[in-house]
């Protein structure tokens, strides 16, 4: 062998260990990241099993309102009353306060469909996700059968003065006891609470709102036709007109006086 093919040769194999070194890296860098995206999936899909991204209320798909008194079975010609409402919101605090156990008890009888949207109006006008997460704190009532009390609670509570901040963490927990959990429902209302586990399914609600019109809350509709919910209180006593509001919600018929105008 010449010195001329000496050198070819160990040019070849000098080029031929650089290709494998080459090829070791490039091999490690793509075991890294499959290694990075196996443990990714694992993460999110242990977040999706415990309640996180992605996590929605039994029945429900995103964007959609949750039917708290489903099982009450009502009649499939029942009125569909829709209520838009954000727990920061005050007026829906006196919505709540003035028309509530009605609807409620409408509800529960059967003798009226409720759908509720929960939104986040306050969020986006004042700024932090305090109505986010407490509509995703009532939800996570509801899993422990406590929907009505804690919603009656947490607006009983609301700040008096709206801020960014909105509820204070231990207005949550007040209002789980106030609705009364004790014991593992608690213990399981607080984790899902904290782990901010329908988050994104509220906001996704409030999304969907927006998209189809709703510019406020609480906004009130009775088989597809807004109404003016104010208009059944008498503005000088603040006495409600329970029969009026009961015969609205359960004939679906609002008259043409009592609908709301935006």
């Amino acid at each position: 062998m010449s010195n001329q093919d000496r050198k070819a040769k160990a040019q070849a194999a000098a080029k031929g260990t650089g290709g494998g070194a080459n090829a070791v890296i490039v091999g490690g860098i793509v075991l890294i990241v499959a290694i990075v995206l196996v443990v990714g999936a694992v993460v999110v899909n242990a977040v999706r099993d415990s309640g996180g991204v992605d996590a929605l209320p039994q029945g429900v798909t995103k964007g959609e309102p949750v039917e708290p008194y489903a099982d009450a079975d009502p009649a499939k010609d029942a009125p569909v009353v829709d209520i838009y409402e954000d727990f920061r919101c005050p007026a829906c605090k006196a919505f709540e306060q003035y028309e509530g156990e009605t609807v409620t008890q409408l509800a529960q009888d059967g003798k009226i469909r409720l759908r509720v949207h929960l939104m986040t109006l306050i969020d986006n006008n004042v700024g932090g996700e305090s109505s986010a997460i407490a509509g995703s704190s009532a939800l996570c009532a509801a899993n422990q059968g406590k929907w009505t009390e804690y919603h009656e609670a947490l607006f009983a509570l609301q700040p008096q003065q709206e801020t960014a901040d909105g509820f204070p963490d231990a207005a949550y927990t007040q209002a789980a006891e106030r609705a009364g959990l004790t014991g593992d429902g608690l213990d399981e209302w607080q984790q899902c609470t904290d782990e901010h586990t329908y988050v994104d399914y509220v906001q996704s609600v409030d999304d969907a709102a927006v998209e189809s019109g709703i510019k406020g809350t609480p906004t009130v509709e009775v088989d597809g036709t807004p109404f003016n919910w104010g208009s059944v209180i008498d503005q000088q006593t603040g006495e409600v007109d329970t029969d009026t509001l009961k015969q609205i919600l359960t004939s679906g018929d609002v008259p043409e006086d009592m609908v709301a105008r935006q």
